[in-house]
């Protein structure tokens, strides 16, 4: 295992989820850093990937709701670079059980997305931009907590090393729909995430992210949320990442908290 290694940026970022958690790498390799393992679900962070999730909702009042994510990214790029552009898709499947009603499955809104990673400085700046496809796949006893239109996004982010263990990331999102839901209407929002991440050992990170969306459709309303999460890697060659995390809502009274766990392997 390689032990000289420089803490690359790093910070979990909720709402872009997937282009990108912890492994060592030396200066000017190819190969998995902290910083990806860290961004595990960032877009400005490119590397070939797999990645499974489960996100389970805790409704007030009762009930609950249930998100199990298959994701996957390529990479690649040229003059010997694999990171330089990325592909991904990310596949859910939705569990809704309402209080006093029966559960349904079935399988969500299919997403596919694109980047682009404009920096890549172990020494400080990471910097990239993303574009993402949201279709109307779900199944139609899950279609009650789907997006019901297809959706799209388009954003940049950044992320930058302050100490050897110690970054900050900051990204924006404008999303929209190409039609409207039965129930969900329209979209047309800002989400803007700053996200801290300390790395407290080798393997283990701590992360803090704020989220505040802008709903356009609701007078410009804002809806703040916070996310403390924690990282940590496995595996000989360090390139398997583990993460554990919990969303709390500030405005939403319907929802207590989002308590999020997934596993990435790069490859």
């Amino acid at each position: 295992m390689k032990t000289n290694a420089r803490f690359l940026p790093a910070a979990a970022v909720p709402m872009l989820a997937a282009f990108s958690l912890t492994g060592i790498s030396t200066a000017g390799e190819e190969t998995v850093t902290d910083a990806d393992l860290l961004l595990a679900r960032n877009p400005i962070v490119i590397k070939s990937r797999v990645r499974v999730a489960d996100e389970y909702t805790d409704l007030d009042g009762g009930g609950s709701r249930n998100k199990f994510i298959l994701a996957g990214v390529y990479g690649f790029g040229f003059n010997g670079h694999d990171r330089q552009f990325g592909i991904g898709f990310e596949l859910p499947v939705l569990e809704n059980d309402p209080e006093g009603a029966d559960s349904d499955t079935g399988l969500g809104d299919l997403k596919l997305r694109v980047g682009h990673l404009l920096m890549d400085d172990p020494a400080g700046w990471r910097a990239g931009w993303f574009f993402e496809t949201e279709f109307d796949t779900a199944a139609d006893d899950v279609q009650a907590i789907a997006n019901q239109r297809t959706q799209m996004a388009g954003g940049a982010g950044a992320a930058y090393a302050i100490r050897d263990n110690f970054v900050l990331a900051t990204s924006l999102q404008f999303g929209w729909s190409a039609d409207q839901g039965d129930t969900t209407g329209n979209k047309s929002e800002w989400e803007g995430h700053l996200t801290a991440t300390w790395k407290i050992s080798p393997c283990v990170s701590l992360n803090l992210d704020y989220k505040g969306v802008v709903n356009m459709m609701e007078d410009a309303e804002l809806y703040n949320t916070l996310e403390p999460s924690i990282g940590w890697t496995v595996g000989n060659e360090r390139n398997i990442g583990l993460f554990a995390s919990c969303e709390i809502p500030l405005d939403d009274s319907s929802t207590n908290c989002i308590a999020k766990a997934g596993v990435t392997w790069f490859f």
